[in-house]
């Protein structure tokens, strides 16, 4: 593994990174993501989320929006798509447009 990211993180990063969201004004809601990450990350062995996301602020992947309710958003785009690639997530490097 390149980075030091626990598997939390990596799959916060993910979750983000699928929602698409990239901009200061376009966050994924905290209630939502708190919601899927107890469901993934049960055990008393798992990061909690709050250390999970502190630890992707300090690293610069993460950042927040402070509105009513806080959101978070993808703040560093190249390190969290290498970050995400070196640990075998599916990640499109450019504009690829669906079908």
């Amino acid at each position: 593994m390149s980075c030091d990211l626990p598997d939390e993180a990596l799959f916060i990063l993910n979750v983000l990174y699928k929602g698409r969201h990239f901009r200061t004004d376009a966050g994924y809601h905290s209630e939502k993501l708190y919601k899927i990450y107890i469901k993934k990350f049960t055990g008393r062995s798992c990061l909690s989320i709050e250390d999970t996301l502190q630890i992707l602020m300090n690293d610069g992947y993460v950042a927040q929006i402070r509105k009513k309710k806080v959101k978070y958003y993808i703040a560093g785009m190249k390190s969290a798509i290498f970050a995400l690639k070196s640990h075998g997530y599916n990640v499109v490097d450019g504009r690829y447009r669906k079908l």
